[in-house]
Formats: C-alpha cells, sequence, structure tokens
C-alpha cells in the first residue's frame, strides 16, 4: 500500500466535528468496543483523508488553533494503524499510576514527541511516515523518524 494521510481527530475538541465525522467513508473510533451515542460525538476518531473529504476542508479553512487533532502519513491501513495507535493510549505516570493519553490532542502530542526517549519516538513511526501536528504557538511540526533519530522536517531533534 501507498502512503496516504490519515487525521487523527479529538472529538471533542468542537462540536462541529461530529457531523463533519459521520459524513466520513473511511473511519474507525479509537475507543474499542461499543461507545455510548451520548459519548460518541466526544470520542477521538482515526479518519483516511481524500482531497474532497469535508472535514479535510474544514480542516484547512477552519482548523487552525482549533486543536481538533493530529495528522499521519501512513503506509497501513486505517484498520491497522487504529491498532498501532492504540497501544498509546495509556501511560504511566512517574507514580506509577495509569492515565489516558490523549496523544491525539496536537498540543500534548507537540509536547510529547520531542521528549520522549528515543526508544518510545521510535515506536511511534511502525508504518508511519511522518505526523503533522500543530503546536500551542501554532507552529507547525512535521515529524519524522530518519536515521535513528526524530526530525523536525530537516533538523534533527534534540535529544
Amino acid at each position: 500500500m501507498s502512503a496516504r494521510w490519515y487525521a487523527v481527530v479529538d472529538g471533542a475538541a468542537d462540536d462541529g466535528l461530529w457531523p463533519l465525522l459521520q459524513r466520513c467513508d473511511d473511519r474507525a473510533c479509537l475507543i474499542s468496543g461499543a461507545v455510548h451515542p451520548v459519548l460518541a460525538p466526544a470520542a477521538p476518531y482515526l479518519v483516511a483523508l481524500d482531497d474532497d473529504e469535508p472535514l479535510l476542508g474544514a480542516w484547512r479553512e477552519h482548523g487552525a488553533g482549533r486543536h481538533w487533532g493530529i495528522l499521519c502519513e501512513a503506509e497501513l491501513p486505517l484498520a491497522e494503524l487504529r491498532q498501532q495507535l492504540r497501544q498509546f493510549f495509556q501511560a504511566k505516570l512517574p507514580d506509577g499510576t495509569i492515565a489516558q493519553f490523549r496523544f491525539y490532542d496536537p498540543r500534548v502530542f507537540a509536547r510529547y514527541l520531542p521528549e520522549a526517549p528515543p526508544e518510545q519516538q521510535v515506536r511511534w513511526f511502525a508504518g508511519v511516515t511522518q505526523f503533522a501536528v500543530e503546536g500551542e504557538d501554532g507552529r507547525q511540526h512535521s515529524f519524522r523518524w530518519r536515521g535513528g533519530r526524530l526530525h523536525d522536517g530537516d533538523a534533527p531533534v534534540a535529544a
């Protein structure tokens, strides 16, 4: 399979995302099992993006600064990418507590990935070519794994 773009959408970020998500043909909720209909609009979703996808058009026009999610380019089909991303849902805190990790919030991902140890960073790139993420300051990041280290665009990220 050739690489294609996906959105990992934080449904809780904006009430207007739910109608757009419902129009996406190739989507999957990242939460396993049945999601209560009341909670479904706030769940995280993985969506395969095509140029004519209404979600992509809305993201380009209105998504800046709204923290709708992260984008990734992957060589995996949607079902396999969903499984790959689901492994990151939980994080172990320093006190040993297990917590939900909202990696699909771009403010979280843009800070986390560059600061994670290399052995954690590389796990994100199994079948994934790059992550496109808007940082808190509005700066666009294009994270890639090349030459055994994380890059943001063409620049290596300091370890």
